[in-house]
């Protein structure tokens, strides 16, 4: 008799056991559910811009012509899209010259880095600022302030750049600035 209860206890030990060892993979199983749960709901983080490049590639009595190469880096684990970069070129002392934007699209891969290269057509508001810059005959400092819109079908971020640079004195003159160019000419 007492075989048969060591029996009986011992098949009981074995279903607690098996119930234990069942509840415990039930609790492992969700706490790595709820992990991953958290892990994939993780707020979308934002994108970086590292300025590369800003060249004069055009230079008018209307404007300027910049083709502008940024550096993107995304941390996400999706692509982003980059749709707009909007901008203002100033002088050195902080005189807005005008504005411009491009529509280029571009893809920025998920975990990944790309080159932006975008093409901002600067119309001048104030190309009357240029004028004792063409004078002096000096190479002409400028900023480019601006911001690339980037993100997905439901959000969108602008994400600021700057970018400095410099207008020669053959540019500034080119510019329109001809009667300045009479002056700087050696007589």
């Amino acid at each position: 008799m007492r075989a048969g209860r060591e029996r009986g206890n011992a098949q009981r030990d074995g279903r607690r056991t098996s119930a234990y060892a069942r509840a415990m993979n039930r609790r492992a199983t969700l706490l790595c559910l709820s992990a991953l749960v958290l892990v994939a709901c993780s707020k979308p983080r934002p994108p970086t811009l590292t300025p590369r490049s800003a060249q004069v590639s055009g230079i008018s009595p209307t404007g300027v012509e910049l083709s502008v190469e940024l550096g993107a880096h995304n941390p996400n684990g999706f692509p982003l899209r980059c749709s707009q970069v909007t901008s203002t070129f100033e002088l050195q002392d902080g005189t807005a010259l005008g504005t411009a934007s491009s529509s280029e699209p571009f893809t920025i891969p998920a975990d990944g880095d790309a080159i932006l290269h975008a093409k901002l057509q600067v119309r001048f508001s104030s190309a009357s600022a240029l004028a004792p810059y063409a004078l002096a005959a000096k190479p002409v400092p400028y900023r480019l302030r601006g911001s690339a819109r980037v993100g997905g079908e439901q959000l969108n971020v602008d994400v600021p750049f700057t970018l400095d640079g410099v207008l020669t004195p053959e540019q500034v003159i080119a510019a329109g600035l001809h009667g300045a160019a009479n002056l700087l000419q050696p007589r």
